[in-house]
């Protein structure tokens, strides 16, 4: 009787390795090349569409549209006991909005080239959305579809979320539950069920920006639940690091490693994990977007009869923000205008370009404004910006992006380019204190080119630069955009 009740179980066990090896339950082969480089850790970045598999939070911080393609080579060690050609394919974007928020979808296909084939094809859409709460906090959350389409038709919908703290320049925090519903999937195959697993991460990231080069240290832990027959609690740990170079450059490169071990869960039975990543990627720098190349290498983690098995990931990336920009984004360096005196720091005023209409030396003070307002009131000045260099050498040419986002009530402008952020706005020193400022009428155009020189004829030098739009309207009231930095190279 004994037997009997076993045997039935051995069975369903056997036949759901050999048909279904690749099973839903275990679902990380939908991952990024770039964190793949250095494993679940990442969870503390992933500003990119597939760092939303890692943390719905994380492409909170990219500040512009990206497109995403992926391909993935698994190792064949263990799928079947005929010859597989497996793959994994991904295609990924996210569509940034300033009021909004970002959306980032991701589709996703695992499968074999092999006909006939022994692996279950697994085809997802996983739908994200992200939000930055303020400066520090971000928000995430991810609703995912995955189904089979051949050993029978099962699909399941399960629901991620994800938190980041980025409290000063040189740290990140995360907070992930994924698979949160544990969603079982219908047993149509052998009448065995299967539920995805949930997880639940921490990770901390620890930036160390130089100069034109960055590094960080990564250290993440994961629980997960899983198990068919009992739940099992099993934990992973992670450590990585990653490092560009070149950042300034219009090329950069990234080298990334990690290593992880532990407890995981197979079916229903705590295995032990031991797995190793490297990666490394190119970007190019296009004028403003940029072009990015991942690779990624990682081991096979659990015991092997066999040397070196390992999935191999490659992706391309094109869009805003090819090279990470935590290292500094919260590290702008500021002037109080307030501690020095006007004739004590600005001894040469700045160039004032016009781009049409009259020349006028200050936009006009709006109503009941005195001739020294240190803060005074500006609304939100609608514009997407960005800026990318033209020219390379000793005369370089810079043009800057004005994208409305939004109807503009304003009939002039001012564009101001200074070597910091201003900590205050102060009428009578700001102009003084631009190192350049170029001036329109009607609502500003949608792109604008400077040549790079300055009050003293000489052109602007290599390095980091902000600039910033004031707008006017009809009845005096002014606005003012967001700060943008740039660079000259």
């Amino acid at each position: 009787m004994i037997k009997n009740i076993k045997m039935p179980a051995l069975l369903t066990m056997l036949a759901i390795i050999l048909l279904c090896p690749v099973v839903v339950a275990d679902n990380d082969y939908m991952t990024g090349s770039r964190g793949e480089g250095i494993g679940f850790s990442y969870s503390a970045l992933a500003e990119e569409p597939t760092g939303a598999f890692y943390n719905p939070a994380g492409p909170a911080f990219i500040k512009g549209w990206q497109a995403q393609f992926q391909f993935q080579r698994p190792t064949e060690y263990g799928l079947s006991v005929i010859n597989e050609s497996p793959y994994g394919g991904l295609v990924g974007a996210n569509y940034y909005h300033e009021k909004l928020g970002n959306i980032v979808l991701n589709a996703h296909q695992f499968g074999s080239f092999t006909d006939p084939t022994s692996l279950t094809t697994v085809s997802s859409v996983n739908l994200s959305y992200a939000r930055l709460i303020n400066e520090q906090w971000a928000a995430g959350a991810g609703f995912k579809y995955m189904f089979e389409t051949n050993f029978g038709d099962r699909s399941v919908y399960d629901f991620d979320m994800g938190l980041t703290w980025r409290p000063i320049t040189k740290v990140s925090l995360a907070v992930v539950g994924e698979n949160l519903l544990k969603s079982e999937l219908t047993p149509e195959i052998v009448g065995y069920p299967q539920h995805l697993a949930r997880k639940f991460r921490l990770a901390g990231a620890y930036h160390t920006p130089m100069e034109n080069v960055s590094g960080s240290f990564l250290a993440g832990w994961q629980m997960e639940q899983a198990g068919e027959i009992e739940t099992n609690n099993a934990s992973l740990f992670n450590v990585g690091t990653e490092w560009w170079l070149n950042t300034q450059g219009t090329a950069s490169f990234g080298l990334r490693g990690g290593y992880t071990l532990g407890k995981s869960t197979v079916y229903s039975s705590e295995e032990d994990y031991a797995r190793w990543s490297a990666g490394l990627s190119v970007n190019f720098n296009m004028h403003g977007r940029d072009f990015r190349i991942d690779y990624a290498v990682r081991s096979y983690p659990y015991e092997s009869t066999e040397n070196l098995t390992a999935d191999h990931y490659v992706s391309f990336c094109y869009g805003w923000g090819g090279v990470p920009d935590y290292y500094s984004e919260q590290k702008d360096e500021t002037y109080d205008l307030t501690k020095y005196k006007k004739e004590q720091t600005w001894n040469t005023p700045a160039v004032v370009e016009q781009v049409s209409g009259p020349k006028s030396a200050v936009l006009p003070k709006s109503p009941g404004q005195t001739d020294r307002a240190l803060t005074p009131d500006f609304g939100k000045l609608n514009l997407v910006l960005d800026a990318a260099q033209l020219a390379s050498g000793g005369n370089p040419s810079i043009v800057f992006y004005l994208r409305p986002d939004g109807f503009l009530q304003i009939n002039s402008w001012k564009l101001y380019i200074f070597a910091a952020k201003l900590k205050n706005w102060q009428d009578d020193a700001v102009d003084n204190f631009a190192l350049h400022v170029i001036e329109g009428k009607g609502v500003t155009p949608l792109n604008v080119v400077w040549n790079g020189k300055l009050a003293d004829g000489n052109y602007v030098k290599q390095g980091k630069y902000y600039f910033v739009v004031i707008g006017q309207g009809n009845t005096g009231e002014r606005y003012m955009s967001d700060w943008c930095k740039f660079k000259v190279e």
